[in-house]
């Protein structure tokens, strides 16, 4: 169990995550009304955003599994993604905006493997799931707040005072880390877990060797097999493919949606969305019992949910309401895969590769973010929402793959 102290450092998340709900449809706002940009410039922003987080998360995870700390990560990442957004404003140009896109995502993927081994490192496996949805569930209403204020100042401030509180608010997360964080000790519950495998392993041989003339049992013929061939390469290629969609699609939204609607009503959807998401994060760790099932079916009816964003073009009171429920289910899938998705990987990864799975989500993103901006822009949306759909079976196809077997 996690003690108050320990548990007390997600809330430092907070207003960071404020900023990053804000931050996420305003820098888009700015760029097609303050610097005249176009759909393939909004891909660019989202792509360079994502593509530096690759190998930033591999270089800060392996830092962070070395050093054994995690204290100096979230803090310098924090203040580096808050001095980065206040002087988004002065930015004159596409090109000085990604500049400054691209060493926000570099100083803030130094938080996010931190965070993660920072939760699992200081609960036992069986607390993992829960541990790592609260946290979420902290940071995405954070993030839905962030949203509302959206809702409620995109109109009446400007972009110079709006990114300042932005940065503001990463600057009070990296003093309210570093105030109540307590670091981890010995990172050791994954070696922990790393062993129980290992262990598994060796009665399952144990068990078929002790039947060497006779046909062994299914189910430890089938636990050995599993075990001695888990491989996490279908596991990759789903978590890829899902964040290739999400990034494809969610990317250019704001600019679809702004077509029919006013720019209040953009970040007041965005906030619905981003509500549900963060109403889904505790429900994971007890609604879920296997985390392969559950991936299964977020990528089944994400196939289906996808297209029905077209309704937004419906326009008036009726294409708000249903553009606002596809999102909100669209956001409930993206909670389930980011919670269970996270943990399927830190439960199979080796001890080094902590970063990885950003890095992974990272260029997933950051090839969604490219694809969703030339698509758009030379095929339409309905051609975007169709190809995102078809990623989509093939993440389904990977997980089937991935978790044959698995119970």
């Amino acid at each position: 169990m996690l003690s108050p102290a320990g548990y007390s450092w997600k809330l430092g998340l907070v207003p960071q995550a404020v900023a990053s709900g804000l931050v996420s449809i305003l820098v888009l706002f700015f760029l097609i009304s303050g610097l005249h940009g176009n759909l393939l410039d909004v891909g660019l922003v989202a792509g360079v955003s994502a593509l530096a987080l690759i190998p930033s998360q591999m270089l800060w995870g392996r830092l962070v599994d070395t050093s054994g700390r995690c204290k100096p990560f979230l803090v310098l990442g924090f203040v580096g993604t808050g001095l980065a957004l206040a002087a988004v404003p002065w930015a004159g140009s596409v090109a000085e905006l990604l500049a400054l896109v691209f060493l926000k995502s570099v100083a803030y993927a130094a938080t996010l493997p931190a965070r993660q081994l920072l939760t699992v490192e200081s609960e036992q496996r069986e607390g993992w799931l829960q541990g790592l949805a609260n946290m979420q569930f902290l940071t995405t209403l954070g993030e839905t707040m962030g949203m509302g204020i959206g809702v409620l100042t995109v109109s009446v401030m400007g972009f110079d005072q709006l990114f300042l509180m932005c940065g503001v608010l990463c600057v009070i997360s990296a003093v309210a880390l570093r105030a109540v964080v307590q670091e981890p000790g010995f990172m050791i519950q994954r070696r922990l877990v790393a062993l129980e495998r290992s262990t598994s392993t060796i009665v399952a041989i144990t068990s078929l060797a002790g039947y060497p003339r006779l046909q062994p049992p299914a189910p430890v013929y089938d636990r050995l097999m599993v075990l001695l061939n888990r491989s996490t390469k279908f596991l990759m290629i789903g978590i890829f493919g899902f964040s290739l969609a999400e990034s494809a699609f969610y990317s250019p939204l704001p600019a679809y949606f702004l077509r029919f609607f006013s720019s209040s009503s953009v970040f007041f959807i965005f906030f619905a969305g981003s509500l549900v998401s963060a109403l889904c994060y505790p429900l994971v760790g007890r609604l879920t019992q296997s985390a392969g099932k559950s991936l299964v079916l977020s990528s089944s009816l994400r196939i289906v949910a996808l297209p029905l964003l077209l309704i937004a073009a419906l326009g008036a009171t009726s294409g708000l309401a249903g553009a606002i429920l596809v999102l909100a289910v669209l956001e409930g899938l993206w909670s389930f895969f980011d919670i269970l998705s996270t943990f399927a990987f830190l439960e199979t990864a080796r001890v080094g590769r902590a970063g990885f799975y950003g890095a992974l989500v990272g260029l997933g993103s950051a090839g969604g973010g490219f694809l969703g901006g030339f698509i758009s822009m030379q095929f339409g949306f309905a051609t975007l929402f169709a190809l995102c759909s078809l990623i989509s079976a093939g993440v389904l196809i990977a997980f089937l793959l991935q978790f044959k077997g698995v119970s």
